[in-house]
């Protein structure tokens, strides 16, 4: 896809730092001018970044008490049992003040903090004034801290303490397990949402941040003096839209109009009648109003009351005749309709397709269409609702900067509309007018689809990771990676890792744990060995990479990255280098035995892990040699072919020749099997009958080594091999896998399985 040509507006939303909400202990994430992907594994975070943004920025946010990070539950816990002592109202009582400025201290560093960090030129004074640290500003990073404040002063906190222990002191003395209310003060709050949705900003010092680039282990320390700004000042420069995942687009039509608007969101209808009640249900005066709407509204109003009263005039006359109405009374009957427009859009058939160009009568209902042109119509006209609400504010100007978030927005998406869909979505959330050229607009999208997240560069991308809990750690934490930066000025490896992904379309982004594979056979068999020998595999989300030995190094640095535990199946490729009549050297393919001068002639053993200088070592590596650490405590499992014990102790040097030797007696099985319904001897043909006459002419295991060696590498259809040793695993043949590659599935299950003191 071709890079967004997206101009440069004079101020932009640059980064997110956040801290204490949910297991974003300290993340920060940084955005693109245009958009920026979330992508990561489920569980990871991607949602919780959303949602945090909304509640501290949208029209409806607030926090509730479980959105509190849980390391910092026993805190609020141990400050709530001091608050039960209390014998007499606090705030008629001003002793032990430092003792309330060391709680109010305690609390406030337990709520959730969001930083923005704004990237500002001086073309952009006038919205972030209110920020400024300095007079002698001129363009460069502005920093706005949210926090949330149950109590922002000493004498707010004692009314809280107060009022938590009121509501504690009945239910003191029973049992918790009997789950009276409140329980704790987590439990409290469920009640008192108020307290969690009391927000208040304050300005950042540019110069103490913000975090340099990677992971964030704290935020700027704000000075015990600090004053509080005007969060009216923070709306007006940025305005926040978010889209949920939509999860209930197969309903039918009855079922959605349920009185509310929002009730369903996904139907395009839902959305049109939000939009007209906002927009067309007008006034004759107020920005964003339509002259023509209105006159055709007034008109219409006028014409509807006339034949109204025509239709209804017999029976007025017949109440005239009674004496009604006297001369003292009213002496005309009128009617006055009042049009509201948004109303006339809510019906079951309000939005119909028209099928063809050719039939105005052939229409469809809304419900009848596919959900994926629901859906899609939907997000649509729901950003282009969000930036019709941005430039047509209550009062005011536009928002300088406006994030629109989506969550999910793959559900019932064809592949090919994913792959456009971040460019074009982001298209509809822009101003077209020049007259805005001057407004940021910024999309934010989570998604699980590798489709729609390949469909940019790695610039775009931002994986959402999940730390593993260390000992010591409360909770586990999340972090996230840009993976803009992942290749650093390797921009050959950026370029292939960029291609290989959107022609592979692989789901590394979103994976448990990735395996890479050395070709075909690996990447068909291996994951019928894990569903029927690794039963802790099974349950995981692997990704396995068909990546090929001599490419497998060139991810090296997307797997730090990722920090997600990666077996490396590749193979020795043994080579003999010789010196041609030219006096080039050049290195020939060889098989292992008898051999001198062997060199392994794979690149991600020779450039990645484990070096080894003396080809021998390669038959028997130790742990050094086969595992491999980052300096981040990524780690990494790489298998190769070693002797097979079964047969003689011969070392193959592919896949193939491994399978076969550690299952000579099975493919010896072969030569006289018999079709069990017909008695008919069952032989098989192709590259597996091949390969049955390989061992059974070749009793002797060196010589079939080398015979598998000519075979392998003539030929011979490992395709055909393959696909045909899929059928026979399947259906249940005892086939043992390479004991090189289940050493290295059992090392990865390890990594996979739960810890005793973490729960799975």
């Amino acid at each position: 896809m071709a890079p967004q040509l997206v101009s440069k507006p004079p101020i932009r939303l640059a980064c997110v730092e956040v801290s204490s909400f949910r297991r974003l202990v300290n993340t920060r994430l940084d955005l693109e001018q245009a958009t920026t992907i979330l992508v990561g594994a489920n569980n990871s975070g991607k949602t919780s970044l959303l949602t945090v943004l909304r509640n501290f920025l949208g029209e409806k946010g607030g926090f509730k008490s479980y959105d509190l990070s849980l390391a910092h539950w026993p805190a609020l816990r141990r400050l709530a049992s001091v608050w039960e002592e209390l014998a007499d109202d606090p705030v008629t009582n001003s002793k032990e003040l430092e003792s309330w400025q060391a709680q109010l201290s305690t609390l406030l560093s337990c709520m959730p903090v969001v930083d923005l960090w704004f990237e500002a030129s001086e073309g952009a004074y006038h919205h972030v004034e209110p920020f400024l640290t300095s007079l002698k500003w001129s363009g460069g990073p502005v920093g706005v801290r949210l926090r949330v404040e149950p109590a922002s002063t000493v004498e707010e906190l004692q009314a809280l303490a107060w009022s938590y222990r009121e509501a504690r002191n009945p239910v003191s003395n029973l049992d918790k397990k009997g789950h009276a209310w409140p329980i704790d003060l987590l439990d409290y709050w469920l009640r008192h949402t108020s307290d969690l949705r009391r927000i208040t900003a304050y300005r950042l010092d540019p110069t103490k941040g913000p975090a340099t680039t990677g992971t964030l282990t704290s935020m700027q320390q704000l000075p015990a003096d600090a004053q509080p700004v005007d969060i009216a000042h923070v709306r007006r420069i940025i305005r926040v839209d978010l889209v949920p995942a939509q999860r209930g687009l197969g309903a039918e039509e009855d079922d959605a109009r349920t009185g509310s608007v929002t009730a369903r969101p996904g139907l395009f209808s839902n959305q049109l009648l939000k939009f007209a009640r906002q927009h067309l249900n007008v006034e004759t005066s107020g920005n964003g109003k339509s002259k023509d709407l209105i006159a055709a509204i007034a008109n219409a109003q006028a014409e509807l009351d006339e034949t109204i009263y025509t239709a209804l005039e017999p029976s007025i006359e017949d109440v005239e005749v009674l004496g009604y109405p006297s001369l003292h009374d009213p002496q005309k009957i009128r009617f006055r309709t009042r049009i509201e427009t948004a109303d006339l859009l809510a019906h079951s058939t309000a939005v119909q397709y028209q099928l063809n160009t050719t039939s105005a009568d052939a229409l469809l209902p809304e419900h009848s269409i596919g959900l994926g042109y629901q859906n899609l119509q939907s997000l649509s006209f729901q950003l282009v609702s969000f930036r019709a609400a941005r430039l047509n504010p209550p009062k005011g100007p536009p928002a300088a900067v406006h994030l629109v978030m989506l969550e999910e927005p793959e559900a019932h998406l064809h592949v090919q509309v994913q792959r456009i869909f971040p460019s074009k979505a982001h298209g509809l959330i822009c101003p077209k007018d020049d007259v805005y050229s001057n407004l940021c607009s910024q999309l934010l999208i989570s998604t699980h689809s590798s489709h729609l997240a390949h469909a940019d560069s790695f610039a775009h991308l931002r994986y959402v990771r999940r730390v593993p809990l260390q000992p010591g750690d409360v909770m586990p934490t999340t972090e996230v990676v840009n993976l803009g930066n992942a290749f650093g000025t390797d921009k050959e490896t950026r370029i292939f890792a960029e291609r290989y992904f959107r022609v592979q379309h692989a789901d590394l982004l979103f994976s448990d744990a990735a395996i890479f594979v050395e070709g075909t056979s690996e990447r068909m068999l291996i994951p019928l060995f894990i569903e029927r020998d690794f039963p802790v595999l099974r349950r995981k989300y692997i990704s396995l990479l068909d990546i090929g030995g001599s490419h497998a190094h060139r991810l090296r640095p997307l797997v730090e990255r990722l920090g997600i535990p990666t077996a490396v199946v590749t193979d020795l490729d043994p080579v003999i280098p010789r010196t041609t009549d030219k006096g080039r050297t050049v290195r020939a393919a060889v098989h292992i035995a008898g051999q001198a001068d062997l060199e392994c002639g794979n690149d991600t053993l020779t450039s990645w892990h484990p070096k080894l200088t003396n080809f021998q070592a390669f038959a028997a590596p130790g742990t050094a040699e086969l595992e491999w650490t980052s300096e981040t405590g990524v780690k990494v499992r790489f298998a190769w072919q070693v002797p097979v014990v079964a047969a003689s102790n011969q070392w193959p040097s592919s896949f193939e020749d491994s399978l076969v030797l550690s299952n000579i007696a099975w493919f010896k099985s072969l030569d006289k099997k018999v079709d069990p319904d017909t008695g008919v001897l069952a032989r098989p043909r192709g590259a597996l009958g091949r390969v049955v006459d390989t061992v059974v002419d070749h009793p002797q295991h060196d010589e079939l080594l080398e015979a598998l060696h000519k075979l392998l590498r003539g030929s011979f259809s490992k395709g055909d091999f393959a696909a045909t040793m899929f059928e026979n695993i399947t259906n249940g043949e005892a086939v043992t896998c390479p004991p090189y590659i289940a050493d290295a599935l059992a090392w990865l299950q390890a990594q996979l399985s739960p810890r005793t003191d973490e729960a799975p």
